[in-house]
């Protein structure tokens, strides 16, 4: 098992990823055709998956930092101070002149939670190996990756291995790509949903799946599958199910899997047990779904250890 307690950094959790403003727009159904939708409730946030694990983590109390390169722009710089009011470190975030930041319109079903997205993609220019910051990397205990900013990441993970700290992946749906297999391979935590376990290993089977990731030099590895809870297991031989917690009522779904990665990323860089930081990240995820947006919910420690008193 990763020991977290012998790991003394500035940073937490460092994350590369993508971030994005979110308009969120709760409706009764998706529109079919041309015409006129009318909105029960809206919310602007910012978003990405990366991102949100990094609100997630430093809401609870984790030092965390962004590495990303964002527009000039008014969304940019909405999502600067977004990271700010959550205490994300944001030294490594660029603003580029004269470019936009990516833009998505979440269109959010009230019935079941379903989502449409359409989003304008920005023209910032994509992080470079060379602009990578260094120190940064080197002072951070963990690493969250989606793969954004390829192939900078892949030079991330092995700044981070090689000062002595962990690589974490999250593989969300419908976003396995052959490339990620190098990644998988410098990685130490991964955290993925059941599409993307289901085609990285080419099997239905939940233990093939494990099996896979774990093989390919994974320490600890996850897959989620949202209401039906989460399948851990490690290079160790353990293997468990962590149930899903139950809230109400449940609003909208966006950026739960987020959420469990900050939730889990906290706990386990504190150095707790690994089915202790199970627990703790379906809890956070839970309570995220009370309300509209990936950040819609975001809660503070002392309601996590709450709902799991409670439960």
């Amino acid at each position: 098992m990763l020991n977290m307690e012998n790991i003394s950094k500035r940073f937490d959790v460092c994350g590369i990823g993508m971030s994005t403003i979110d308009s969120l727009q709760l409706i009764d159904d998706f529109p079919s055709s041309s015409g006129v939708t009318e909105v029960i409730e809206s919310r602007l946030m910012g978003g990405g998956p990366v991102p949100t694990a990094l609100c997630t983590a430093a809401k609870l109390g984790a030092k965390a930092v962004i590495v990303d390169r964002v527009g000039d722009d008014w969304s940019g710089r909405l999502t600067r101070d977004e990271y700010d009011s959550y205490g994300v470190n944001t030294e490594s975030l660029r603003l580029e002149a004269d470019k936009t930041t990516t833009f998505a319109c979440v269109l959010v079903r009230k019935i079941d939670g379903e989502r449409h997205v359409v989003f304008s993609p920005g023209d910032f220019s994509p992080l470079e190996s060379h602009e990578l910051p260094i120190e940064v990397l080197r002072s951070s205990k963990i690493l969250h990756l989606n793969g954004r900013h390829w192939p900078a990441c892949l030079e991330a993970a092995a700044l981070v291995r090689e000062a002595g700290g962990l690589v974490s992946f999250d593989g969300g749906a419908n976003r396995y790509d052959p490339k990620f297999d190098e990644l998988l391979a410098m990685t130490d935590i991964a955290i993925v949903a059941r599409d993307f376990a289901h085609r990285f290993s080419g099997s239905e089977d939940q233990g093939d799946q494990l099996a896979a990731l774990v093989g390919c030099g994974v320490a600890v590895a996850a897959i989620t599958d949202g209401e039906n809870g989460s399948w851990f297991a490690t290079s160790e031989g353990e293997v468990f199910h962590q149930a899903a917690f139950k809230v109400s009522p449940v609003a909208d779904t966006t950026g739960c899997g987020d959420a469990f990665h900050g939730g889990f990323l906290f706990a386990y860089g504190k150095g707790w047990s690994l089915r202790e930081s199970a627990t703790f990240a379906s809890a956070v995820a839970a309570i995220n779904a009370k309300a509209l947006g990936g950040r819609g919910n975001l809660p503070a420690l002392g309601e996590v250890a709450e709902l799991i008193q409670a439960r």
